[in-house]
This record gives C-alpha cells, sequence and structure tokens, in this order.
C-alpha cells in the first residue's frame, strides 16, 4: 500500500466527451478571445412595460396583439413594409408613457366588438386607423387590408377570447388524461389553427399518448406549426443569454423534427434531414441551433466535414451567448477533442479566453477546464493554483465531479488551502458517487488509513472494486493489499456493498 495509497494531484484527463442538452444551457454570456481585447457583455436588453389604467379591453392594438392583426387577416399580412408602431421598442415606450390607447401612436386599432366602427372606437378615432396613417408609402401594394380582412380578424380574435380548449387540452395532459388532452387540442386546432395545439398533437402521436404511435401522423402535425405564415420580423425568436432554453412553438416543432430523424424515431435515420431541420431552428432565431450545426460540420454526421464551416456556427452562436459554443470553441483550440478537426491549431490563450467566458455564464464543464489550464499553468508563465482553487469550488459546490476530486486533493494535501482531510474525504465521497474513477481510488486510500474519519476496510475494498472497474490503474494494484487485510465478515459486507439486495417489487406496480 505505501506506493500506491496516497491520492493523487488532479491528472491530466480526457476532455468530457458530451455536451449538455440544449434545453439545460448556462444562463448568460461573455465573449472573449485574445485577439477581442477586453471581453464585452453579450446579453439580451428586456423592456417590461405597462398598461394604461383605464384602457378598455376590448379595443385591440393590432402591433401588440398576434390574433388581431394584419398578419392574421388574409390578403393584408404581408403587403406592406414595416411600420415603426410594430416594433416592440416603440411599443414599451408607449406603454411605458401611457400612450398605448392614445389616438396619436400609429399603431391600427380596431375593436373586435365592431372591427368597422362603433361608439368605443369614435371616442378615439374614426372607427379603423388607416394602416398608412404614417404617410403614403412610396410603393403601395397591390392589395390592401380590406373591410373582410379586419373582420377575419376580429372574429378570430373574438373566438380567442372565448374558448377554453387549449386550456381545457394542457388541463388533461397534466392530469395524464391522454384522450381528453387530444380531443380538446384538435378542437384548438380546428378553431383557431393555434401552433401550440399542433404542436402538442405532434407530441401525442409521436409518443403514443391518447392515440396509437405514429410517426408520419406527429410529423404531419409538427408540419403544420413549421410550415404556417411566417413573419421573419414578428415571429422571430429574440435568443436571451439568460433563457437559453426558451423556445416558441415553431422552433420547438423544427427542433422536434431533427430529433425524429436525426435518432430514427420511427422512420429512417437521416442525419441530413436533422441537419436541415436545424438550420429551420437558427432561422427561426434559435442561436443554440448554431452550435448543433457545427458540431454537425465537426462530426461529419448530416453534413461534410468542414473546420471553418463549424468554425463559422460557433463564433456566431458564441457571440450571441451560448455558453456551449464557448465551451466548444474552448476544447477546439485547446486541442481537446475526441476528433480533432485539421485547420485549428493550437492556441492556449484562446482556449483559455474561450473557457473563461463560458465558465462566467455557469457552464461547469467550462469552469473546471478553465481551472485545470490555470492549475497546470496552460498558457500561463506558471501555474497559478490559488486562481485553480477558486474555480474548483465553484464547479464542485454544484456537483461537478472532476471538480469535487480535484479540490479534494488540494485540501488533502494542504495546497493553497489550510490541510483539512475530513474536508477531502467528505468531497472524494460526493465525486466517487458521481462515478468519478480517481475519487474512487483515493476514497478506498483514505478510508483503508483512517485519514479524515473512521478506517472502514470493506467501504475501502467496495470503493476500490468500482475504480477498478472503471479502469482506473492504481485501483487494479491497491485492491489485493486492501483485500489481504479483509477479515470474512469485513468482506462479506462488502460483498454487500458491490451487491445490494434487490428489493421486491411493489403490489401492482
Amino acid at each position: 500500500m505505501a506506493g500506491t495509497a496516497r491520492p493523487s494531484p488532479p491528472r491530466r484527463r480526457p476532455a468530457r466527451a458530451g455536451l449538455p442538452p440544449m434545453l439545460m444551457l448556462a444562463l448568460a454570456a461573455h465573449a472573449a478571445s485574445a485577439e477581442a481585447g477586453p471581453a464585452r457583455t453579450l446579453g439580451a436588453v428586456q423592456v417590461t412595460g405597462r398598461r394604461s389604467d383605464g384602457a378598455d379591453p376590448s379595443l385591440v392594438t393590432a402591433a401588440r396583439s398576434r390574433l388581431l392583426s394584419r398578419r392574421d387577416a388574409s390578403s393584408c399580412a404581408f403587403m406592406r413594409g414595416h411600420s415603426a408602431a410594430d416594433d416592440e421598442a416603440t411599443l414599451a415606450y408607449l406603454r411605458d408613457f401611457g400612450l398605448l390607447d392614445s389616438p396619436s401612436h400609429e399603431a391600427e386599432r380596431f375593436s373586435d366588438l365592431g372591427p368597422d366602427g362603433d361608439a368605443k372606437t369614435a371616442a378615439v378615432g374614426s372607427g379603423i386607423e388607416r394602416l398608412d396613417a404614417q404617410g403614403p408609402e412610396p410603393m403601395p401594394p397591390a392589395a390592401g387590408c380590406a373591410a373582410g380582412d379586419r373582420r377575419f380578424a376580429a372574429g378570430r380574435h373574438w373566438i380567442a377570447r372565448k374558448d377554453r380548449s387549449l386550456q381545457q387540452a394542457f388541463k388533461a395532459y397534466e392530469a395524464g388524461d391522454f384522450d381528453t388532452a387530444r380531443a380538446r387540442f384538435e378542437q384548438g386546432w380546428d378553431k383557431l389553427g393555434d401552433e401550440e395545439a399542433a404542436l402538442m398533437l405532434g407530441r401525442l402521436h409521436l409518443l403514443g399518448l391518447g392515440t396509437p404511435a405514429s410517426t408520419p401522423r406527429a410529423i404531419a402535425w409538427l408540419r403544420e406549426v413549421v410550415d404556417a405564415r411566417y413573419d421573419p420580423v414578428a415571429d422571430r425568436l429574440r435568443f436571451d443569454p439568460q433563457q437559453p432554453g426558451r423556445v416558441n412553438a415553431r422552433v420547438e416543432a423544427a427542433l422536434l423534427l431533427a430529433r425524429i430523424h436525426l435518432a430514427g424515431l420511427g422512420t429512417r435515420r437521416d442525419p441530413a434531414a436533422a441537419r436541415a431541420w436545424s438550420i429551420r431552428a437558427l432561422d427561426y432565431g434559435f442561436v443554440p441551433a448554431g452550435t448543433l450545426l457545427g458540431q454537425a460540420h465537426l462530426s461529419g454526421l448530416g453534413a461534410p466535414p468542414d473546420a471553418r464551416r463549424a468554425l463559422a456556427y460557433l463564433q456566431a452562436a458564441g457571440e450571441a451567448g451560448d455558453a456551449n459554443a464557448l465551451y466548444l470553441l474552448g476544447r477546439l483550440y485547446h486541442h481537446q477533442m475526441p476528433r480533432q478537426p485539421e485547420g485549428i491549431a493550437l492556441d492556449l490563450q484562446r482556449a483559455g479566453a474561450y473557457y473563461g467566458a463560458a465558465a462566467r455564464t455557469g457552464h461547469l464543464d467550462a469552469t473546471y477546464a478553465a481551472a485545470r489550464m490555470l492549475d497546470l499553468g496552460e498558457g500561463l508563465p506558471a501555474p497559478a493554483p490559488e486562481r485553480a482553487v477558486v474555480l474548483y469550488k465553484a464547479a464542485a459546490v454544484q456537483g461537478h465531479a472532476d471538480a469535487q476530486n480535484a479540490l479534494a486533493t488540494f485540501f488533502y494535501r494542504g495546497e493553497g488551502v489550510p490541510q483539512d482531510l475530513a474536508t477531502a474525504r467528505r468531497l472524494f465521497q460526493a465525486a466517487a458517487g458521481r462515478r468519478q474513477p480517481e475519487a474512487m481510488f483515493n476514497l478506498a486510500v483514505m478510508l483503508a488509513k483512517g485519514e479524515g474519519g473512521d478506517t472502514d476496510l470493506a467501504a475501502a475494498y467496495a470503493w476500490c472494486r468500482l475504480g477498478q472497474a472503471l479502469g482506473h490503474p492504481q485501483a487494479a494494484a491497491a485492491l489485493p493489499a486492501i483485500a489481504a487485510r479483509l477479515s470474512p465478515e469485513q468482506r462479506a459486507r462488502a460483498d454487500a456493498l458491490l451487491h445490494p439486495p434487490v428489493k421486491p417489487a411493489a403490489p401492482g406496480s
């Protein structure tokens, strides 16, 4: 045991192979590189407006309401240019200053109680404010918004205000009553053509909930969402790095179609089609789809291997605030990819900058990677263990197993922190419980030697066996020495730890 029974310092280990799921992305982002100078904060500015007090609830502003707007009327949806009154910043300004319902603003407005004008609208105008209130367009459309278009939009809005199909559908879905949920979603679709209803019907048919599983029918419903009329200004998702998993129905449908084709869920596996749907999701404004496309060009899965295009996708996503893109860029320049593409030179300073940018968003793998670079002095004149400890701790307290193992080693040796064997043992225990092989061996050593707590040879043997099974080389060498010290009772307890009895299933389960 003397030669092997010592916890070792954090070793250079292979980079982690995978990225977290895209709906578990980090919270905010900073972009940085060795050539870009000081890091600049990336983020989305949110303006929260308020409705003016005493506003008539039946009065609808077209630029504010998705249901009652030109885009929901047949001939006037795309027949004119952009109006400043349709801009979200303009609307926020109007709301903040209580001007939203003032006759002086430019947005078209009318009441769904009387789209051609009534007493309510007459109080603030003459029925319907013209779409071109800001002045004639230099090239007026061949067809404009006729009275029938306004009646159509008003009627749709009236139905939407009264209909409860979607509320009932989601309530039934959450209660597990999928038959009722499917029927109510179909009602919502029939009445309003609601995208959320079509999306949920696609999911129900894909999973076989409330209806026999059918991938073709699921795809047909999802296509209803992605093929619906699309306004690239109003319908495009505005990516917020502070809420990176937020999607709309159109983005979610495109991502689900990509997943269906990539995994071959009930259909022929088609990585190229998956890539095409990922491109669609990116076009709809979902920035993390660019990270998926970069990975596709790195791996050659559904796309030709192309490091230059991969970098373009990843850099665009990283600049927009996607933490996974920043982390992946760090790995590329750190040469930590399982299949490192040609043409990307090792650049430790740039790798560290990308890791650091992703770490500042809370990305745990990036935090650990940045800590290891500081610990080993990569890209630096000398190692910086004090700075490494700070980052190790930041990742360790959030459950990152490799960071817990590394931080435990610092406490074990008293490097950069006061020596504390009890804390080291607890950290090794936490990392071992997350299947970290080196932590399993280090914990086994401390248990066998009684460091940081009582001696427990049975637990030491069990953890050493688990470390050996996961390929830790020192565990295999230390195992015979621990086994030789076991009493028959300790060996029986070690076997029980390694092979716990299976609990019988509860009746009716």
